[in-house]
């Protein structure tokens, strides 16, 4: 594909947004509806109360981590019955979370990307599967959702392949969609084991290899993902023409040290000649600045002429504040109404 080709093609692209802990803890800093909070990796343990009782397992490493603790604990056969009681606990715990009555910055996420778009997300939650309910009110044109180490909100028919909310019934055979499993945190993961897990990597696989736009968030890539980086890595690379015009976005804390990025985000903006943004805030995303609109805007700021424009509908934190999803709906409405008509300039 020459250069004149990728131009044209460039807003058609898919834009891949990859979800990590760190997200779902951004976009419920005061816990769910409940005031669960929604914990990191170094968390877990104190917030699931299993302090105590991991505590008095003869051995077990002295950390808060639970990656540290699980993958220890799935390397001692004697104490199966104590990684079984870790399990179902992760699997209670976050089978009671739920988004809060008002909007969060996961519905806003939903709504700034397209069909053609896809959110992969390596959390265990079901707040992106409940904000998607919501967003469904506004508009069918959703992205994609990929679950890469499982979902308590998902359910899964191993006879046709297909997934979708967990007690729903399958849309091509009518039985009653089965749990799927969750990937605990082992250090060495695999993800082809499992037949659900298996299918959902290739279905990031194929988004990797063709996203123009790869925005992170809340997802810093431990070494003990080892695995799924190099898996992120080789899709990204296989497109098989350099990405000139493709960007990596990093969306983190505002204390974030730019030391601490991953050496594999970093892999992947090399193989991007470089073009790697570092954001402090979703608010300041492109999917946030530019919502549906996310690689039009792109097309047309840096690639196929130098506008210097701005889109004039925009995501802030004042819609959250506003808490009104109907003024939301408004907000977007005339992308919408383009859209219906087949016109996805940015407005």
């Amino acid at each position: 594909m020459n250069i004149e080709q990728m131009i044209e093609i460039y807003p058609q692209r898919p834009h891949l947004v990859i979800l990590g802990a760190g997200a779902s803890k951004d976009s419920m800093p005061n816990g769910d509806a409940e005031g669960r909070p929604l914990p990191v990796m170094n968390e877990f343990i104190s917030t699931l109360g299993l302090t105590d009782y991991i505590g008095r397992i003869e051995g077990v490493p002295k950390t808060d981590n639970i990656e540290d603790v699980y993958s220890w604990l799935a390397n001692q056969e004697q104490f199966a019955e104590e990684r079984f009681v870790v399990e179902n606990e992760i699997r209670e715990y976050f089978s009671n979370i739920t988004l809060p009555n008002t909007l969060t910055k996961y519905d806003l996420l939903v709504l700034s990307l397209r069909q053609k778009d896809c959110i992969a997300t390596f959390n265990w939650d079901g707040l992106l599967v409940q904000a998607y309910q919501r967003m469904q009110k506004i508009t069918s044109d959703l992205p994609q959702m990929v679950f890469l180490h499982g979902n308590v909100e998902v359910g899964y028919c191993p006879k046709c392949n297909t997934y979708g909310y967990w007690y729903a019934k399958c849309h091509k055979c009518g039985e009653q969609l089965q749990e799927v499993p969750l990937l605990y945190p082992v250090k060495n993961k695999n993800y082809q084991k499992d037949e659900f897990i298996s299918e959902q990597w290739k279905i990031l696989d194929d988004y990797i290899s063709k996203a123009a736009l790869i925005t992170i968030y809340g997802y810093s890539a431990p070494k003990t993902d080892v695995e799924a980086i190099n898996i992120i890595k080789k899709a990204f690379a296989r497109l098989g023409t350099p990405r000139y015009f493709d960007i990596v976005e990093i969306i983190e804390h505002p204390k974030f040290d730019t030391k601490n990025i991953s050496e594999a985000w970093l892999d992947l903006s090399e193989m991007a000649r470089d073009h790697l943004k570092l954001r402090r805030s979703v608010f300041d995303s492109y999917m946030f600045k530019n919502p549906r609109r996310s690689l039009e805007f792109l097309h047309k700021n840096r690639i196929a002429s130098s506008w210097w424009g701005e889109s004039t509908i925009k995501f802030t934190p004042d819609d959250i504040e506003k808490d009104n999803t109907f003024a939301l709906e408004t907000k977007v409405m005339p992308l919408l109404e383009n859209e219906y008509s087949g016109n996805y300039d940015v407005i």
